[in-house]
C-alpha cells in the first residue's frame, strides 16, 4: 500500500504550540500527551488516506485544502503528490473562515 510522507508546516507547528500551552494551564502533562495524539492521529490517517478529509469550500484558494477534525480541533492540508502538508491547526471554536481569510494563499 502507498504510503504518504506527512509535513508539518510552521504555522500548524505554532498552531499546535498553541494548542499545547491552552491546555497546559490546566494540566501540563495532557497538554504534551494531547498534542502527540493529534499529530499520531493526521500521520497515521493521511499517511495511507492523504484524500480522507473533505474539500474546505468555505474560501476561495489558489490551492485544494482539505480539512480533517480531532476532537475539538480542525486541522487543513493539502496534497501534493506523495506529500501531505499540514498547514493549520485550529480549535474548532475559532472563527477559522475568518482567520483563513486573512491568510495569503500564495502556495502553488
Amino acid at each position: 500500500m502507498k504510503t504518504h510522507k506527512i509535513v508539518f508546516t510552521e504555522t500548524a507547528n505554532e498552531g499546535l504550540l498553541n494548542i499545547a500551552e491552552y491546555i497546559a494551564l490546566d494540566n501540563p502533562a495532557r497538554a504534551e500527551t494531547f498534542i502527540e495524539e493529534i499529530v499520531e492521529s493526521l500521520s497515521q490517517t493521511l499517511s495511507v488516506f492523504p484524500l480522507a478529509g473533505k474539500v474546505y469550500e468555505e474560501i476561495e484558494t489558489k490551492i485544494e485544502i482539505r480539512s480533517l477534525p480531532y476532537k475539538n480541533y480542525m486541522s487543513f492540508y493539502r496534497v501534493r503528490n506523495d506529500v501531505v502538508e499540514i498547514l493549520y491547526v485550529f480549535n474548532s471554536a475559532q472563527n477559522i473562515k475568518n482567520i483563513l481569510s486573512s491568510i495569503e494563499y500564495s502556495l502553488t
